[in-house]
């Protein structure tokens, strides 16, 4: 082998990089412990070794001796235990094992280590020894272990199973059908782990060893040559590249659209894209940063830091390119994910003189920050809730305005090579262009699923005359009674509130919903509101963006069920119509309120049309769509009865409209 090295490559230098490699994996394998819970410690541990055997006595057994299982060089592997080292059960060797290289992604023996960090395995396999009925036994066997780790210990272990032919190739195969950046952008998803990887077991990645700067053709001939033969000791899982600029804006998108999950990681994900595309694609993958830094460190009790050299890269770009506004959201985004404060809830304590803390105080000192604004954002988790939510929405139009930028310089300086019309990005662009729109009817959207977690089981609707607005508090053991610090939304009507809730998917099977409308206008009782709940929940499940017809995406709304809600003075047969509500969804997935007044009008009739034509212009509604709530009384019946016959009167005298487009 010596004999076909370069002669810039030798063997002493590829053992340096080995070993410097290996020492800061085992520094970050201890940072892991340093801020793991129990059960997620747990799981580590144990979790390489279930793969390894399958056996009944141990957690993700298949009860199929066709089931494949067995991690190359496990036993090799330096932070096993002593019971586990010689000659255990667990890590015995196994002929034609199914598992060429375990490796983890992620913040995982970082400083963005929290609480509610999951392990995310890569687990990397070789197609001509895996295919066919073993490996949907294999798939079976990783998907038990991840239910054993939830159900037992507490902890999220995904699973990713990764063909290392088509990895290196650079398609990543996702068989867990997870949505993720890396769908629409695996070479940034492979970026991303070669910046972040923490090798577990089995071989390493032969990348890792190599030279910084190096060519792709001389990366490819010297991955050929290490990776080679049955007893090779690397794996090829790619040479990280840039994407082309398509690749790049898809990535935006979906991360402006995609992070109302974790905003906070989203907006220092986009940060970092912003950067690479307004460089001319010049600066250099961050991975390489990082495996520089690693290569020149002196051997030392704490690892290079991926999480650290990132948040350092963004933040200074962001003083350069980004308004004080969005640069302090930057870094109240990065502060809190290393305080762990955006998670599951739980809380998360950073240890006096931990890494983490003199981290985190070291680039306090150097944003400005006095020992206050830090106190603040350690006691995140009991801001007020709308506090809470300002900043998470804060963070959403921030990340709206990023992609923005990033669309606009892709298309104009990379003509060509862009496709804003792409099909496949078409549900997200439209959602997005719908939540920047900032129209009065679109209904709210939480700013992250935490928060929608997060939100107390017990939620109370008060309406308060003063201000003429629907309240909606979340009550919990520490906060029995409503307040402002408990109140999560208010609306002017109550089925605006009745849609949000099931817009942002807050009422869980768990969920106590009470109601005290007594003092509310125009007679609305706590019996019929929850009705108006029942028909949301019924015509408005969660709604699933995947369309046989693309053209759908571009239906105002009305093309499914359409919630209307009428309004009279009081319910006897005399009583005056004063307006309408209705909600419905467009083909992008938002949900719309909108309210029409009819009051003044000179008769009944007008009143029917006025409602009809707001139903056409604003919903394009068929009279079958709609659903109607209101006292249930003749003259209910009557003006459902007319409202329908106006709108058919209204839809004969329209003419037809062509289907517009979304520009991306």
């Amino acid at each position: 082998m010596k004999d076909k090295l370069p002669d810039d490559v030798s063997l002493d230098a590829i053992h340096t990089n080995l070993v410097a490699q290996e020492a800061n994996n085992e520094a970050r394998i201890r940072e892991l412990r340093r801020y793991a819970m129990e059960g997620f410690a747990f799981v580590f541990d144990q979790a390489p070794l279930l793969l390894n055997v399958n056996s009944p006595e141990q957690p993700g057994y298949i009860n199929d001796p066709a089931t494949p299982y067995g991690v190359r060089f496990i036993e090799r592997q330096s932070w096993l235990s002593e019971e586990h080292r010689h000659d255990s059960p667990l890590t015995r060797p196994v002929d034609n094992p199914a598992v060429e290289s375990l490796l983890l992604i992620g913040s995982s023996g970082s400083v963005g280590h929290t609480a509610s960090s999951d392990l995310d395995y890569w687990v990397c396999y070789e197609p001509e020894r895996l295919n066919g009925r073993p490996l949907e036994l294999f798939q079976q066997k990783l998907a038990a272990i991840s239910d054993w780790a939830r159900r037992e210990h507490g902890t999220e272990a995904n699973f990713y199973i990764i063909n290392l032919k088509e990895l290196a190739a650079g398609r990543i195969t996702r068989l867990d059908e997870a949505e993720t950046e890396g769908e629409v952008a695996p070479l940034l998803l492979l970026e991303e782990l070669y910046r972040t990887i923490l090798h577990v077991a089995g071989r390493p990645a032969v990348w890792q060893l190599l030279p910084t700067g190096i060519s792709r053709e001389k990366y490819q001939a010297l991955s050929d040559l290490l990776t080679s033969g049955e007893s090779a000791q690397f794996v090829d899982l790619g040479f990280p590249a840039l994407p082309a600029p398509q690749e790049f804006l898809a990535a935006a998108l979906w991360l402006a659209r995609k992070s109302e999950a974790d905003p906070f990681k989203g907006i220092m994900k986009i940060i970092s894209i912003l950067e690479y595309v307004e460089s001319d694609f010049q600066m250099p993958l961050l991975c390489n940063d990082i495996k520089s830094a690693i290569l020149k460190a002196i051997p030392a009790e704490l690892p290079v830091d991926p999480y650290v050299l990132a948040i350092d890269r963004i933040t200074e770009y962001g003083a350069r390119s980004l308004t004080p506004e969005q640069l302090d959201l930057l870094r109240t985004a990065a502060a809190l994910k290393v305080l762990g404060s955006t998670g599951s809830g739980q809380v998360f304590v950073i240890p006096k003189n931990s890494p983490k803390r003199l981290i985190l105080e070291e680039r306090a000192t150097r944003w400005g920050w006095d020992e206050d604004r830090i106190m603040r954002l350690t006691n995140y988790s009991r801001w007020p809730e709308r506090e809470r939510l300002y900043l998470g929405g804060e963070l959403l139009n921030m990340l709206s305005s990023v992609y923005v930028r990033i669309s606009h310089y892709l298309i104009s300086n990379y003509p060509g090579q862009v496709n804003p019309q792409d099909e496949e990005l078409a549900p997200l662009a439209a959602r997005l262009l719908a939540r920047r729109g900032g129209l009065d009817s679109t209904i709210e959207t939480l700013p992250s699923q935490m928060h929608r977690l997060s939100i107390a089981s017990r939620l109370v609707i008060i309406y308060d005359p003063d201000s003429a607005l629907w309240n909606l508090h979340a009550l919990d053991d520490s906060a029995m009674t409503p307040s402002d610090d408990n109140l999560v939304y208010a609306a002017g009507r109550a089925i605006r509130l009745g849609a949000w809730l099931v817009h942002n998917q807050v009422l869980r099977p768990e969920t106590i919903v009470t109601v005290g409308l007594s003092n509310a206008p125009d007679g609305l009782t706590d019996e019929h509101f929850l009705k108006i709940m029942d028909c949301f929940k019924r015509d408005f499940p969660p709604l699933e963006l995947v369309h046989e017809d693309t053209n759908d995406l571009w239906s105002a709304g009305g093309q499914s069920k359409v919630l209307v809600v009428l309004n009279f003075e009081a319910p006897h047969e005399e009583a005056k119509l004063l307006s309408a509500d209705y909600i419905l969804r467009t083909g992008w997935g938002e949900m719309r309120h909108f309210y029409v007044d009819v009051t003044g009008l000179p008769s009944s009739a007008d009143q029917y049309l006025k409602i009809a034509q707001s139903l056409l212009r604003e919903g394009n509604a068929r009279p079958e769509n709609l659903v109607f709530q209101c006292p249930d009384t003749p003259l209910m019946h009557k003006s459902i009865t007319n409202i329908r016959a106006a709108l058919v009167a209204k839809k004969r005298h329209r003419p037809d409209e062509k289907k517009s487009r979304i520009d991306i």
